[in-house]
Formats: structure tokens, C-alpha cells, sequence
């Protein structure tokens, strides 16, 4: 089976409802396609406007199948920032550790950051619209 991991970028646009991107994820969501990890669901909660937005967001949170980060997914995080710093690339931790779970999940990642192009080895879904 697909599995998809996708990024806070892309949540936020669904979030806004934006149509052809909330279809296609809700067509995904009811296929058991769509995944989260950690960075995701810290991201989505610290960005909440109000206690109501953080505990709608909250609630949706637990409906979605999560993947759990191992030891390994740390280690490979660390070495992807490490390689990436050593050409002069700076991707946020967090983003790391998205792509080193995605990568051992053999997931892909949806995602509107650009700097995820970076990381090799690392599938990207496109984006519906």
C-alpha cells in the first residue's frame, strides 16, 4: 500500500480549504494513504490561532494512523542534515527526521517546501490544483 506523509505546508493549505487539494487528500484520507509523524502534528499545534483552532486540530490529529520514529530514523536525520550542511545546504531538523521516517517507511512526502528536493533518496507526491 501507498503511504503518504504529509507536510504542515500541505495540511495548512487543506486546512484553508482549498477544493482540488481538499479532495484529493480526502479521497486519500478514506484510501488509509495518509500518514503523520511527530514534526508534523508539533508544527500544526503550535501554529493554532485560537484554544478552540488548537483543540479542533487536536481532536483531528488523532484520527489520522501515525508512524512512531525509531532510534534510527534520529540517526539518519542527523546524517542527512550532516551531509546536506556539508554542501551548503541547511534544512530545518525537523524536516530531516519527516524524510529519514519517510524514507524507511518508504512513504513519499507531500509537501510545498521546496527544500525537500534536497534530501536523496526521498520520494515526493505531487500536489493536487
Amino acid at each position: 500500500m501507498m503511504k503518504i506523509i504529509v507536510d504542515t505546508s500541505v495540511w495548512i493549505e487543506y486546512l484553508r480549504n482549498r477544493p482540488i487539494l481538499a479532495e484529493t487528500l480526502d479521497r486519500y484520507l478514506l484510501a488509509g494513504k495518509i500518514f503523520t509523524v511527530g514534526p508534523v502534528i508539533a508544527e500544526l499545534l503550535q501554529g493554532a490561532k485560537t484554544e478552540k483552532d488548537y483543540q479542533a486540530l487536536k481532536s483531528s490529529i488523532h484520527g489520522l494512523p501515525f508512524i512512531k520514529t525509531s532510534l534510527e530514523d534520529w540517526i539518519d536525520a542527523g546524517s542527512i542534515s550532516f551531509n546536506l550542511r556539508r554542501k551548503g545546504v541547511t534544512v530545518p531538523i525537523t524536516d530531516c527526521v519527516i524524510a529519514a521516517v519517510a524514507i524507511h517507511q518508504n512513504a513519499s512526502i507531500m509537501t510545498y517546501d521546496r527544500h525537500f528536493a534536497n534530501i536523496p533518496n526521498l520520494k515526493l507526491e505531487s500536489i493536487p490544483g
